[in-house]
């Protein structure tokens, strides 16, 4: 099993804080939203971590290097033009026919999480979080056991609950979500797109399943989310 966290943006909504720092090594409660990632991984057996990085990645590979000595970077020069799928497709050589977790850098969340989702009952999935619904999270909506959409435009009526942007991709998944990867950024040159628009996709082509929601999470985007951070996790 192996992991890919995205973690080449600049945060600008949680600025000045990341003025000097990568929004994924902001911390919450003194851990940085990356190192907490990391150690839920590692704690539940998944060691073979790549991240990609990107805004003041010196900063990142300096403090990765000093924690994690068998963590592979990946830098995204053009992180500046760029979305989260062209980080993804950055490790297309690392992650494509392997099972892979995909994650970005920016949610806090619990070890619980992961435990769950490396479980053999899931095989294609993502995580979430039934029956919330709110505008900046991704929204999904499923057909039974079966997701069949995701994007921030599904209505209320038809969502079954938000991702915490943390997906599980089999052998296969990865090739479909990969191939899909490549259409958009080789063939179309759409650079400055979502993973979520690809996986979208996907959806309709590879039988993907709700993981339900193990403990806590946070998606930190501002310092509201922050401070809302701090205090989820105030133990």
């Amino acid at each position: 099993m192996k992991a890919l966290i995205l973690a080449a943006g600049l945060g600008t909504r949680l600025r000045p804080i990341t003025d000097t720092r990568p929004k994924s090594m902001v911390e919450v409660n003194g851990k940085p939203i990356l190192f907490k990632q990391i150690d839920n991984l590692i704690e539940n057996g998944v060691e073979d971590i790549t991240v990609i990085a990107g805004y003041k990645s010196d900063m990142m590979v300096d403090a990765i290097n000093n924690s994690y000595k068998n963590v592979k970077i990946i830098i995204n020069d053009v992180y500046d033009k760029t979305n989260n799928m062209y980080s993804a497709y950055m490790a297309l050589d690392r992650m494509y026919n392997n099972e892979f977790l995909l994650m970005n850098a920016d949610v806090f969340y619990d070890s619980v999480i992961i435990k769950e989702l490396v479980k053999s009952d899931y095989n294609n999935s993502i995580v979430i979080e039934e029956g919330i619904y709110n505008d900046e999270n991704m929204k999904v909506a499923c057909n039974g056991d079966r997701i069949v959409e995701i994007s921030k435009v599904i209505t209320e009526d038809d969502a079954y609950g938000v991702s915490i942007d943390v997906y599980k991709f089999s052998k296969e998944g990865s090739k479909v979500f990969y191939d899909k990867v490549i259409e958009y950024i080789e063939d179309r040159k759409e650079l400055n797109q979502w993973t979520e628009v690809a996986l979208n996709e996907v959806l309709k082509l590879t039988e993907f399943k709700p993981c339900p929601l193990k403990g806590r999470w946070m998606e930190i985007d501002n310092h509201e989310d922050l401070e809302k951070a701090e205090s989820i996790f105030n133990d």
